[in-house]
């Protein structure tokens, strides 16, 4: 176990044999760093638990199995860490040694209670993917710095707040936690994958948050199972919408950036329901020379539309990563 400040790993597993030996393999090279693994199987049936239960050796390994729940699990283990901080090993993501170091290092040296890393991508292959363009590579690139920073209270909230649905954690593989601040903060666990997003709208605002432009860690891209939900997953964007709108009400923000964020989210969910409106017509039969028309129409609208959310984004980024918003963490003293 490495001496300093002590890493607790929770490592939350269903169903992932086919990941899970080299997850497994990856986590040989620093498994020696952490404190304590926890691991917190949901019944799998694959030959998850007997490939850790083989493979993976730590003398403070603990091994917990309980019904399936995605952050449920997360929580579970996060309740039974002692670590000073916390890394969630998923499934197939993973960290280089030195990086998990350096995380743990910032985050001490900036007095942060979550640090921030932008992963590579990954298929299950282990290939290179394309960088989807997630938040913290963004909110890197906006900030101009070449070293970690910090985001004063309202720049990390307007930040969650904008890019929200999507999470400016990123991947959670790619980030550590202080644990004494996420221990009595659960990752919410009523909206399916969206969790991690949810959290940080919830607690950016009292939330030391750190990034770091050091890359060391990958996210693997895969299939899931209700990615053919379309009707499932439109409810699950109204349910977000709605909590987007009850975070901002119940902080009470008020400020030039925060009307002009909720201006940009209605512009978004506008494009959202233009779209859907323009699949509809492209796949609705017969195709007669009135819905072409209309599907004309409604593409012209998206594409003003779309261009309108792009420059209401470009315009906030100004404003919310002015230098007040941004910290280096070297001017901290």
């Amino acid at each position: 176990m490495s001496p300093g400040p002590k890493i607790s790993v929770v490592m939350p597993t269903f169903n992932c044999a086919p990941r899970m030996a080299r997850h497994l393999e990856a986590m040989a090279k620093w498994s020696d760093l952490a404190h304590e693994i926890i691991v917190v199987d949901s019944r799998s049936s694959d030959g998850t638990l007997e490939l850790i239960q083989a493979k993976l050796r730590h003398p403070r390994l603990r091994i917990i199995v309980r019904d399936r729940g995605l952050y449920e699990s997360w929580n579970e283990g996060i309740a039974a860490t002692t670590g000073d901080w916390i890394y969630i090993s998923t499934a197939g993501d993973t960290i280089e040694r030195e990086h998990l170091v350096h995380l743990r290092d910032l985050g001490e040296r900036a007095e942060a209670d979550v640090v921030i890393s932008a992963p590579s991508f990954v298929d299950e292959a282990g290939a290179p993917c394309t960088d989807p363009g997630w938040p913290p590579g963004k909110i890197i690139a906006a900030s101009g710095e070449d070293g970690p920073f910090m985001l004063n209270a309202r720049a990390a909230f307007l930040q969650a707040f904008m890019h929200f649905p999507c999470a400016i954690l990123g991947s959670s593989a790619s980030n550590l936690y202080r644990g004494d601040h996420l221990r009595p903060r659960p990752f919410p666990a009523d909206f399916k994958g969206a969790g991690d997003s949810v959290w940080i709208l919830h607690h950016a605002a009292r939330s030391r948050v750190c990034f770091t432009p050091a890359i060391g860690s990958t996210f693997c891209i895969h299939a899931k199972a209700d990615d053919t939900d379309i009707q499932g997953r439109l409810r699950l964007l109204a349910k977000l919408s709605e909590e987007r709108t009850q975070t901002l009400a119940r902080l009470g923000l008020n400020c030039e950036p925060a009307r002009l964020l909720i201006e940009h989210h209605q512009l978004a969910d506008e494009v959202q329901a233009v779209n859907r409106g323009r699949r509809q017509l492209w796949h609705k039969t017969p195709r007669t020379g009135s819905n072409f028309l209309a599907w004309t129409s409604l593409t012209m609208t998206y594409l003003r539309k779309r261009a309108a959310v792009k420059a209401s984004r470009r315009r906030i980024q100004r404003l919310l990563m002015g230098r007040e918003g941004v910290i280096p963490v070297a001017d901290r003293g």
